[in-house]
Order: structure tokens, then sequence, then C-alpha cells
């Protein structure tokens, strides 16, 4: 999706594929170069989310991201620990690891680690997106 211009706020929460390599990318080299290449040229910083002890979204993925994008990449891992303990049906028994960081796994609680990981998304895709908008007209006085 980074290779699409409108998109100016890259979040990247707990990346699984390839599932078979634990410390790839699913990135083809040519799309690596592009990708990079992007970053570069737009000063883009990927935001990215993962628990410490995902089987899925490895540390080793985040090193192969940090590889790619460098100091553009801004890798943030929780402890697993502070994933909600009981995620829907699916996680608990399917993916039966910390994984999805703001969704399944967030636990609604203030300043919970997650709740504070989904406020920096938030913040950093308002800061983001407001760059390079239109400002809406002035209301006009009253008469």
């Amino acid at each position: 999706m980074t290779l699409e211009p409108a998109v100016v706020a890259p979040v990247v929460n707990h990346p699984s594929l390839p599932l078979d390599d634990p410390g790839g990318v699913e990135l083809d080299e040519a799309d690596q170069a592009a990708v990079r290449e992007r970053v570069d040229r737009d000063g883009l910083t990927v935001l990215a989310y993962r628990f410490d002890d995902d089987r899925w979204c490895t540390g080793q993925r985040f090193a192969a991201y940090r590889r790619l994008l460098g100091d553009a990449f801004d890798g943030r891992v929780l402890p697993g620990a502070a994933a909600n303990p009981a995620p829907p049906p699916f996680f608990e028994h399917v993916v039966q690891t910390p994984h999805s960081v703001v969704t399944a796994h967030l636990a609604d609680e203030a300043g919970h680690p997650t709740m504070v990981a989904r406020d920096e998304i938030l913040a950093f895709l308002s800061d983001r997106l407001r760059v390079g908008m239109p400002q809406p007209p002035a209301e006009a006085g009253s008469r």
C-alpha cells in the first residue's frame, strides 16, 4: 500500500506474512526497492506494532522491516502480558498468541498499553493526514 501515492501515514500492525518465513516481508525485491525509494523520497515514517511473544509477527519480521526501511521504521513492541486475555474465539482458539494489538487483543482500559498504542496510531494518522490538506473556509462573520 505504501506504493500508492495517496498513502501518507503507513501503519503496519502485527504483519504476519509470509507465514512460512518469520523473518520475511511480503514483498518481492522490486517492490522492496520501490517502497524504500518512496519512503526516502517522501520522508515517510512507517509506524508498526507487535507483541513481544507473537508467534505470527516475530522480532525477526520487525528486524526485516528495519533492514528495509532503516530509521523510517518505527517498530514498537508491547509485552504479550498486556494483551486482552479474553479475545474473540478465533484468536483464542486459532491464533493462540497475543497478536492483534489494537483490535482483538485491545484492553479497553484507560492508560492500558494497547489503548496507548491505539491513541499513538490515531495521533500519527491525524498528524500525517492533516499535512497538505486544504483548510476549510473561514466562517463568515456576523452581519
